[in-house]
């Protein structure tokens, strides 16, 4: 398998760091410190340079530091034996820049997929009690980084989709509504959402082979785990089902069916998690889910993805952390990034890899000191 390493990071004004410049472990990184003095961002600025996105702010333009009126990010990558230099910047009133080796994206999308990337962090928690919003975001992430043809099919539909909502909309404003307008946006969005459909249940099967795998290893308990994908696309195709709810699309004045409503519902022992699961078995769950994503995408791609752990240890007892780690090392992950308050655990879960170790070491000012191991 050949592997996507970070070989040093520089940041301005990102967040809370004014200046930073680090170089990496192609093994594993940990970021150590007390809560609020930055680790977690640090992570957030290498999910961005992978896939053009924070995992935290919901809006680009958080990512500014206070006071500042840009923010810069620059990482070199090693990828399949070649370096890959990726900058992205932000002015306020101004796009979003990504570049690759000098050269400018003319679309942010052509970019994902490149250095693929998974995080496990506590907001994981969002999979199981948010809506059904947050699991497909979680889902269409995973896929756009593991399928080239996957987020261009699902931005057309998107893009379809709005318009046929704002045509139900308009139709409704004149009381005047051409149901052959509907018939062809329904038949342009259907090829659309059959590939979506087809991909989404193809990851989600071969994750579910994973899952409750992972979940013994991490928690020791024999508990079968499970994901299930809903879709309306399961009984019928689009075009159909978009004819059927016609009446019902008009009234409410949005599209009712669709690949858009899709949801990821995840049971233990056969009853839905967020009713039956322990605080324990929730975790276990999410870490495990997160990891058999990451093997997914490793088999479909033959790349290994950057694997952030974000203070993720602090809610796991030791022996659970222990066998994350465990899991890791046995599954042959790749270049790990980790954060976490307590520096005696980092390391002594560290030890357990026998691999070459990085440490951060951040204090209440921010400045960082580093060894090896």
């Amino acid at each position: 398998m050949s592997d996507v390493t970070l070989k040093s990071l520089a940041l301005l004004n990102f967040k809370n760091w004014e200046e930073l410049h680090l170089s990496f472990s192609p093994v594993v990184n940990c970021f150590i410190g007390p809560n609020g003095v930055g680790k977690t961002n640090i992570l957030d600025s290498i999910h961005f340079l992978c896939t053009t996105k924070s995992f935290l702010s919901t809006t680009d333009i958080q990512c500014i530091r206070f006071g500042a009126d840009y923010f810069f990010i620059k990482g070199e990558f090693d990828r399949i034996g070649n370096l890959e230099v990726i900058q992205v910047s932000l002015k306020k009133s101004e796009k979003k820049v990504l570049k690759r080796n000098d050269s400018n994206y003319q679309r942010l999308s052509e970019h994902i997929g490149l250095l693929p990337v998974i995080v496990i962090s506590p907001q994981d928690t969002n999979l199981i009690y948010e809506g059904s919003d947050e699991r497909r975001k979680t889902l269409d992430l995973a896929l756009s980084l593991s399928d080239g043809l996957y987020l261009h099919n699902l931005q057309r539909y998107n893009r379809l989709l709005q318009q046929r909502n704002a045509y139900l909309k308009e139709a409704d404003t004149s009381g005047r509504v051409q149901h052959d307008i509907l018939t062809l946006y329904d038949e342009q969005m259907d090829p659309f959402a059959s590939y979506i459909y087809n991909a989404r249940n193809s990851f989600l099967a071969a994750a579910d082979q994973y899952l409750s795998r992972f979940y013994y290893t991490i928690s020791s308990a024999r508990e079968h785990c499970s994901i299930r994908y809903q879709s309306d696309l399961a009984d019928n195709n689009l075009a159909a089902l978009l004819a059927q709810s016609r009446q019902k699309d008009r009234e409410l004045l949005y599209t009712t069916r669709g690949v858009h409503k899709d949801d990821l519902e995840m049971y233990i022992n056969g009853q839905p998690l967020k009713k039956f699961g322990s605080q324990g078995q929730q975790k276990s769950f999410l870490i495990a889910l997160k990891l058999a994503i990451y093997a997914v995408i490793k088999e479909q791609t033959g790349l290994s993805p950057i694997l952030l752990f974000d203070d993720i240890f602090d809610k796991l007892d030791q022996k659970r952390a222990s066998q994350v780690i465990r899991l890791v090392q046995e599954m042959k992950f790749g270049q790990i990034f980790l954060s976490d308050t307590h520096p005696e655990r980092v390391k002594m879960l560290t030890q357990q890899t026998g691999s070459h170790s990085k440490f951060f070491m951040l204090d209440e000012h921010q400045k960082i000191t580093h060894h090896e191991a």
